[in-house]
């Protein structure tokens, strides 16, 4: 067996263990994994109306509680905390509204 074979052979084991192991192989950039973990937990869900196009407009905590609250039951101080992980995070951007006179954070994509 020459160097060269061998290097191959190498190659080819590897790249089958990586895709065992990880799913993917390491030059695979076609996946870009998101860091939320799980499409059924709050940011997951929020994630979701992002895909769908709810944070084309700005949405306030209240509208995203309103949207979210026949799938995922929990309080809106919550949700607030998951918006502003998902912000922390670059999933969302932050902007400003203005809802009875006041103006309110709200979060668009």
């Amino acid at each position: 067996m020459t160097k060269e074979n061998n290097s191959k052979l190498i190659l080819s084991r590897l790249k089958r263990l990586e895709i065992a192991v990880f799913g993917t192989a390491g030059n695979d950039t076609t996946k870009k994994k998101s860091k939320i973990s799980g499409k059924s937990s709050l940011p997951g869900l929020i994630i979701q109306l992002r895909n769908q196009g709810f944070f084309k407009q700005p949405q306030g905590v209240q509208e995203v509680y309103k949207k979210l609250s026949s799938v995922y039951h929990c309080e809106a101080d919550r949700i607030d905390t998951a918006l502003r992980r998902l912000k922390e995070q670059k999933e969302l951007r932050i902007a400003s509204k203005i809802i009875k006179g006041k103006k309110v954070l709200a979060y668009v994509w």
